[in-house]
């Protein structure tokens, strides 16, 4: 059962901190990002309206939200055990779910790397900021 009784700050924080991940991952890997989706800055900043930046600040609020209920659920508490929480949530779920997407779409190991990478960074910084926050 979901629970509601968490650290509502810390998921706070949690989600504007990944927010800034994403923000920060794909401003450095812009070029090799944009090479690998085969766009140009100009064809990106041309379409593009609030509708992707609500997806993501929705998505990291869910990621942080089961991410505090699964640690809670697996008694796991401390900066550590947040971290491998994190680790472990991307193994199962997301990086290799992005591996079989980007395999079907014929897109490259590098792709897969900066696009998985940014949730395998922000999963665990967000599962070490719920598990060490008291």
């Amino acid at each position: 059962m979901l629970s509601f009784d968490l650290n509502w700050l810390a998921v706070l924080v949690a989600i504007i901190v990944n927010m800034i991940i994403g923000a920060a991952w794909y401003g450095l890997l812009a070029e090799p990002w944009l090479e690998g989706i085969g766009k140009t800055r100009e064809e990106i900043g041309e379409s593009q309206s609030w509708k992707p930046y609500a997806v993501a600040v929705l998505n990291s609020a869910l990621m942080a939200f089961m991410l505090a209920n699964v640690m809670s659920w697996a008694g796991r508490t401390g900066l550590v055990a947040g971290l491998v929480t994190g680790l472990l949530m991307w193994v199962g779920f997301t990086g290799f779910s992005f591996a079989a997407n980007h395999a079907f779409e014929g897109r490259s190991p590098r792709l897969w790397l900066i696009n998985s990478g940014t949730y395998l960074l922000g999963l665990a910084v967000m599962g070490a900021i719920i598990g060490a926050w008291p």
